[in-house]
């Protein structure tokens, strides 16, 4: 398994297919609104704390992983339903808390899967708030992370 960070350059040449996998992949829990952030992510410079990564198996794309400003803005993770349960995603997730030395993320409660997968990383949850879709939703965060920097939850975001 090899995991690699893009470039914005880099990204831009396969952005189509990323995004054909993530809506394939995704089990309809990326929102629309993380997707067309996706869409939209410049091709030439990123902000700061913005990373996207792919795990791939030889040629074939297997996980994608992408964090807007450390996952504040938006944050993701797929992985191909045959390599699930095999340590991509914590591969995926623990490339880019080494690279980006925090990350914040937002996950539905019913999101099993995706809660197993922050716990394994050494996330922290640390606010229940009501996501983007209207389900009850977990605030968890990891690396050298600050509550103060996170909007979520706040009077000016709910």
């Amino acid at each position: 398994m090899r995991i690699k960070s893009l470039t914005p350059e880099g990204m831009a040449a396969i952005r189509s297919s990323l995004l054909a996998f993530c809506r394939k992949y995704g089990d309809r829990r990326i929102t629309h609104r993380a997707l067309r952030w996706f869409q939209r992510l410049p091709s030439t410079r990123w902000g700061q704390g913005t990373l996207v990564a792919i795990a791939a198996e030889g040629k074939k794309l297997v996980g994608v992983i992408a964090f807007g400003s450390y996952g504040l803005e938006e944050s993701f993770i797929v992985v191909h339903p045959d390599y699930r349960n095999r340590g991509i995603g914590e591969q995926l997730l623990t490339h880019s808390l080494k690279l980006l030395n925090k990350v914040y993320t937002r996950v539905a409660c019913d999101n099993l899967p995706s809660l197993k997968l922050c716990f394994s990383c050494g996330l922290v949850a640390f606010r229940l708030i009501r996501g983007p879709t209207g389900k009850p939703t977990l605030c968890l965060a990891g690396g050298n992370w600050n509550p103060a920097e996170v909007p979520w939850g706040t009077s000016a975001s709910a």
